[in-house]
């Protein structure tokens, strides 16, 4: 028996990758397994089309635990190729599902449940612990997103920009009066707001809290995860837009596409944390057209396709800069000024 994401499976690791190639069998991949004693070395299917002469894919047979993180029984990597991934998102890899979290069900399905009533566990749709961290009081929160509701100015300045009025409720929006700025929330992985980013309405000034680490979270990460939205739910979501700000993000998802912003337009250690332990693994790079946005974007692929992620890069047919922009743009037709998505 094994645990995957915190749930016993009644499965060795080596009864589940023996058992995918037989499902595979047509196909020819993980044509060799070998038990090595500590872990599985089996030949990779991702590079070489899966016919590479000798394995060089390990498989952790037990959990491992190392000083800084703690790796799940069925980890794979290749040592070749470097793709890594735990085993829900190995296995979605390897038959073609949407997710890993599709990847986790079919394990659970295959090996847990006999009877023709198959439920499956409520999924903790974020695999990382939350950071204690200096949150905002309820209230202040709740007033500054009445504050927002009851400004006409404050909505019409985010209606102009494309912000559909159910997104400004969903993500609690913000505004404070006096300094005439809109508030953009951002939360941990426990839902409550850690700071907030500013925006001015009277001119384009932008404010960030102080005595923060903005690099250790990415915004609409928790939303996205715990929502249900016109997309669906979190495991029905195929892929996730990757921003630079809140407003790009939230012009994305005004139009029904699940999307985040890193603040910026590079992307922390911290941040690529946050995504590994989300069951997310393809996105759309929607950084600003920009030099700094393509370096960005580049920066991004680098740290996480070894680690199992998948990318989309966009290309612009316009110069408009970011994201908001097009939408301000073109509204409905913003998807035709771009390609690769």
């Amino acid at each position: 028996m094994i645990t995957i994401w915190k749930t016993p499976i009644v499965a060795t690791v080596e009864q589940v990758l023996k058992d995918l190639k037989l499902q595979l069998y047509g196909a020819g991949l993980l044509k060799e397994i070998k038990n090595t004693g500590s872990d599985l070395m089996c030949t990779c299917p991702f590079h070489a089309n899966g016919k590479e002469h000798n394995p060089s894919c390990g498989v952790l047979l037990q959990q491992k635990v190392t000083k800084d993180k703690t790796y799940e029984a069925g980890t794979v990597h290749c040592y070749t190729c470097g793709y890594t991934a735990d085993l829900p998102q190995f296995v979605a890899d390897l038959l073609g599902l949407s997710s890993p979290v599709e990847g986790f069900k079919w394990l659970v399905n295959q090996y847990n449940y006999q009877t023709e009533e198959r439920e499956l566990p409520d999924l903790d749709m974020y695999r990382g612990s939350i950071a204690k961290s200096s949150v905002l009081e309820e209230s202040l929160v709740k007033q500054y997103t009445q504050n927002l509701l009851q400004s006409e100015e404050a909505c019409r300045y985010l209606h102009k920009r494309r912000i559909a009025n159910w997104v400004l409720e969903a993500y609690e929006l913000g505004f404070d009066p006096e300094d005439k700025t809109v508030l953009f929330p951002v939360r941990g992985m426990d839902g409550k707001v850690i700071f907030y980013k500013g925006r001015s309405i009277a001119g384009k000034h932008f404010y960030n809290a102080k005595e923060v680490d903005k690099t250790s979270v990415v915004f609409g990460l928790w939303e996205i995860l715990n929502g249900s939205f016109s997309w669906g739910t979190a495991d029905q979501i195929e892929e996730v837009w990757i921003t630079e700000s809140e407003i790009d993000a939230l012009s994305l998802i005004s139009y029904g596409v699940p999307a985040v912003a890193i603040m910026g337009s590079h992307i922390s250690e911290e941040q690529c944390k946050e995504l590994e332990r989300t069951p997310f693994r393809r996105f759309v790079l929607a950084t600003d057209n920009d030099d700094a946005g393509r370096k960005g974007a580049s920066q991004i692929k680098r740290l996480l396709i070894p680690k199992g992620f998948r990318f989309i890069n966009l290309k612009w047919h316009t110069s408009l800069k970011d994201i908001n922009d097009l939408v301000k743009e073109y509204g409905d037709g913003w998807k035709d000024h771009l390609t690769g998505y």
